[in-house]
């Protein structure tokens, strides 16, 4: 089957006629827009520097407060503190070490308590047991009817 192509011819002078048409519209709406921003950027312009110059004003003795406090009370502080400790660091025989943090383990000594608490009762309880007289009900009930058996066999015997 045959591919079908379409004829068609492209225009350039047409395209470029219309091109240059487009870009002069476009020339014309950005020289209106032009003139319709600039009075009121113009405007905005001012505003806005007139609100930084009242800006400036509030807060410029704020600023200068605060600067005159860090030059003349806080950097002062901080320089006698630091030659302080220099001075401290220049007396002091040897670099002074801090302690190591012992670990709390406190399971542990829970567990190691625990352990010497139920040793220490079950000790005494073994003693206690082992203090206990020592009853064997057999052994009694087995002798004493030895004994009465012996007398009836002894018994009979001298009898008869």
């Amino acid at each position: 089957m045959p591919c079908k192509t379409a004829d068609k011819r492209i225009d350039s002078d047409h395209l470029r006629q219309e091109a240059a048409n487009l870009a002069e519209a476009i020339a014309e709406r950005a020289e209106r827009a032009a003139e319709w921003a600039a009075p009121r950027v113009a405007r905005a312009g001012e505003n806005v520097s007139r609100a930084a110059k009242e800006a400036q004003t509030r807060i410029e003795p704020a600023y200068s407060e605060a600067r005159a406090r860090v030059v003349d009370d806080y950097l002062p502080r901080a320089q006698r503190a630091a030659e302080a400790a220099r001075a401290a660091i220049a007396e002091a025989p040897a670099p002074v070490v801090a302690p190591k943090k012992r670990r709390c383990r406190r399971g542990l000594k829970a567990l190691a308590w625990a352990t010497v608490v139920t040793a220490a009762a079950g000790a005494a309880y073994i003693a206690w047991r082992r203090s206990q007289p020592v009853e064997d009900p057999w052994a009694e009930e087995y002798w004493a009817d030895s004994a009465e058996e012996g007398a009836e066999l002894l018994e009979e015997a001298t009898g008869a």
